[in-house]
């Protein structure tokens, strides 16, 4: 149970917790293996993706914690990929770029957005996320005062280090922070971690619930 008294700062997730994320990563993919192919084809190589996701997830797996940060892990991946090509590395950094931007389109529903917005009035507002959405590029990132993310050369969740520096950077207590997320691997175990409160959210596990998922929330906080 939430003590909603002694909240203060409340902290997001992005990916599934703000928007629903699957079509997002799809087409971003999409896209940057359709340039990939490309030029492939243009240096009469064959490109295989098989081999990108089968390297993507050996680097994943090594537990190197550089590999935090997720945009760093594509473009090793991708260099490794394209080490047979020429101009290498110009083609990792394109094909980077083009997922990137589409990574940044999210559609936020007018639930999510309302309930953000109302918050925003009440609590100031922070982003956690593992993923390279930069929540600057929402058009809910308005409401939000900072941003953290393993970009910035944090440990990702469910290492304390992003929690630990919103509580440093607002001088907060632990318990004072409120965390809402979907996942209780990451965003949960994050929360137990550091002492923090922890509020589980997945209002597109079933996109129908949307309304409810907010709904409850806002009765549960409101309480």
């Amino acid at each position: 149970m939430l003590n909603t008294k002694k909240i203060k700062v409340i902290s997001f997730d992005l990916d599934n917790t703000l928007y629903d994320n699957s079509p997002v990563i799809a087409q971003a993919e999409k896209r940057s293996q359709e340039y990939l192919a490309l030029e492939f084809r243009k240096q009469n190589q064959n490109y295989d993706i098989n081999v990108f996701k089968k390297i993507r997830q050996t680097l994943f797996e090594s537990k190197d914690i550089s590999f935090d940060n997720l945009t760093y892990l594509r473009e090793e991946c991708l260099r490794r990929v394209c080490s047979v090509l020429q101009n290498s590395e110009s083609i990792v950094q394109q094909a980077t770029a083009i997922f990137i931007n589409l990574r940044q389109q999210a559609n936020i529903p007018k639930e999510i957005t309302g309930m953000v917005k109302d918050l925003s009035e009440r609590y100031i507002l922070v982003s956690i996320t593992n993923g390279n959405c930069d929540a600057n590029n929402l058009t809910v990132g308005k409401y939000f005062d900072k941003h953290y993310s393993p970009q910035q050369g944090h440990r990702a969740k469910p290492h304390i280090a992003m929690y630990q520096t919103v509580l440093d950077d607002f001088q907060i207590c632990a318990d004072q922070l409120l965390h809402i997320g979907d996942e209780e691997e990451s965003d949960g175990l994050g929360a137990k971690n550091i002492g923090c409160q922890f509020y589980l959210f997945q209002p597109f596990m079933n996109p129908e619930c949307l309304q409810g998922s907010v709904d409850n929330f806002i009765n549960t906080i409101q309480k």
